[in-house]
């Protein structure tokens, strides 16, 4: 079997990991469309190339190019990866924007899905919490979304999923997007 078609699998199989965590946090539509930049050409061809089968093709070709050209359409394409709602000053600082909870709560749901696919059955509710913490101090959040994911991460690692689902499903608007408009 091709890397071009393992690479296809392990995206569908990603896709519907995130669709159904997406769709238990009453986000069902975000699960749908979540990811499917990875079908363009300028992502599948440059991630095909780099599949490994058990960790991100996009660290490989980070590693072999100096940058990944799949990454930088990724991440200009979806709203559920923190980079999408940073920015620079014009001193250069970072400049880290609220992100609304649907789609923090998709981002949750992303690093269950990828945890999942890549940890197969290894994988436990620590696995998120203890993701965040390794690679906490490269990321740039608002404080009021690093609050909210530390939370929602706390509730995975100590109740589960089911009350992580439960939680976003009562706590959080989760039906608007962040200029207000309703998102069915």
């Amino acid at each position: 079997m091709g890397t071009r078609f393992k690479h296809f699998k392990t995206i569908c199989k990603h896709k519907a990991i995130v669709y159904r965590e997406c769709k238990a946090c009453g986000i069902p539509w975000q699960g749908i469309i979540h990811d499917l930049s990875k079908f363009s050409l300028i992502e599948f061809s440059a991630s095909a190339k780099f599949f490994q089968g058990d960790k991100s093709p996009i660290e490989a070709e980070k590693a072999k190019e100096g940058y990944s050209v799949a990454w930088l359409n990724h991440k200009g394409h979806n709203k559920h990866h923190w980079e999408w709602w940073t920015d620079f000053d014009e001193f250069g600082n970072v400049i880290a924007n609220k992100i609304p909870s649907r789609y923090v709560v998709e981002m949750l749901c992303d690093w269950i899905g990828a945890g999942m696919v890549y940890s197969k059955e290894k994988w436990t509710q620590e696995e998120p919490l203890n993701y965040y913490n390794k690679v906490r101090k490269g990321l740039h959040f608002h404080p009021e979304t690093e609050e909210l994911i530390v939370t929602l991460l706390k509730i995975i690692h100590d109740q589960g999923l089911d009350a992580f689902h439960k939680v976003c499903k009562e706590r959080y608007p989760l039906l608007t997007d962040y200029d207000g408009i309703y998102i069915p």
